[in-house]
């Protein structure tokens, strides 16, 4: 019987704490940059076919070529976000300032006056009896209800201002490092893969797919976004509704936050349409954008524009988009199908060490 080499086992249990202790303390190092890492990576694989093609313009000046590919990117993501945010900020502007103009010339000076409105009044008297609360019950919930709407409100417009500059501070980190990622990104990547306990053609084709996936997921998401917008934009002018090219590009652009979505744009419309009483535009306008502009896409085309490759079969897009944006929100539209299907890659490789055939799984 062999004599059990203590020397090595304590070296092997040694490396592992070692390694263990020194990635827990590099998480918590990173963890405040780890959405901004994550969108550079996203970034950097979206653009390689352009970063390969200044890399073989200019290979004696790498540095530059990332310089001017992040420059550009940088000025194609700020520039139409910065104009839609002046485009917003103007018509909230302009909308406040009528709102204000009109309470002005009804002598609303609070929210006492604002209530004492008729057509207020007479919808608060409704849904007080319909309640069936006596008017001193209702006078001390009414009382409550705005002590705690102004709490709200002025809690909600802190995070707001706090959730603008982090967003700020997020989008220029993602500029710093994905200059980073462009010039040193493929020896990264080369030296991650390397790690994989397979053969070189193993870990090459790995690579490759990691890099499809990614752009097929980017340039899905994208033209799922495109396609909101349009629709969106359809719907509002049938609709009859002001400014549909506007509402179409909020559309385009919030389509991609995980909660809300194009619903964030199309439900105040048909909310804004029923008040003035154009019940019709205000149905159509609801319908329009519930099964449309959001069940439609989602559910159909997302899961169709987003595959783009073999490794993303239908299903692991459908649990991957939808189960990663409840984990991670937007970012999981990238993160849950890449995850899932490194996952099944991952399976392969331990299969073929085991000796078993590969299986193909059917999209």
């Amino acid at each position: 019987m062999e004599e059990v080499d203590h020397t090595r086992i304590y070296a092997v249990i040694f490396f592992l704490l070692a390694v263990l202790g020194i990635g827990f303390v590099c998480y918590r190092v990173l963890s405040p940059f780890l959405a901004a890492v994550a969108w550079a990576i996203v970034l950097a694989v979206a653009f390689q076919k352009p970063w390969s093609f200044l890399e073989r313009r200019m290979p004696k000046h790498r540095n530059l070529a990332a310089a001017l590919l992040t420059l550009a990117i940088a000025v194609g993501v700020l520039v139409p976000v910065g104009l839609l945010v002046g485009m917003m900020g103007s018509q909230i502007i302009a909308v406040t300032t009528k709102i204000t103009t009109n309470l002005s010339a009804k002598d609303v000076r609070s929210f006492s006056d604002f209530v004492a409105l008729p057509k207020v009044a007479r919808f608060l008297d409704d849904g007080r009896i319909w309640a069936g609360i006596s008017p001193e019950d209702f006078q001390k919930l009414a009382a409550v209800v705005v002590t705690r709407a102004s709490a709200i409100a002025g809690a909600l417009s802190t995070k707001l201002v706090l959730g603008a500059f982090d967003a700020m501070l997020t989008v220029m980190l993602v500029i710093f490092l994905l200059f980073f990622l462009l010039r040193d990104g493929q020896r990264m990547a080369a030296a991650t893969v390397d790690l994989l306990p397979t053969d070189a053609d193993g870990r090459s084709r790995m690579s490759r797919s990691l890099q499809s996936m990614l752009t097929a997921i980017f340039r899905g998401s994208l033209l799922c976004a495109v396609a909101q917008g349009l629709l969106g934009a359809i719907g509002w002018w049938i609709a009859g509704l002001p400014s549909p090219f506007l509402a179409g590009l909020v559309m385009a652009i919030v389509s991609v936050l995980p909660v809300g979505g194009t619903a964030l744009v199309w439900l105040p419309g048909a909310v804004w349409a029923w008040s003035t009483d154009h019940h019709t535009s205000a149905i159509f306008l609801f319908l329009w954008g519930l099964v449309v502009t959001s069940l439609l896409v989602d559910t159909v085309l997302r899961p169709m524009l987003v595959r783009g490759t073999d490794e993303l079969t239908t299903l692991i897009v459908f649990l991957g988009v939808f189960g990663g944006l409840a984990a991670f929100g937007l970012l999981g539209i990238f993160i849950g199908p890449v995850a899932l299907a490194i996952a099944v890659a991952l399976l392969e490789v331990m299969r073929g060490h085991a000796g078993s055939p590969r299986i193909d799984v059917a999209g």
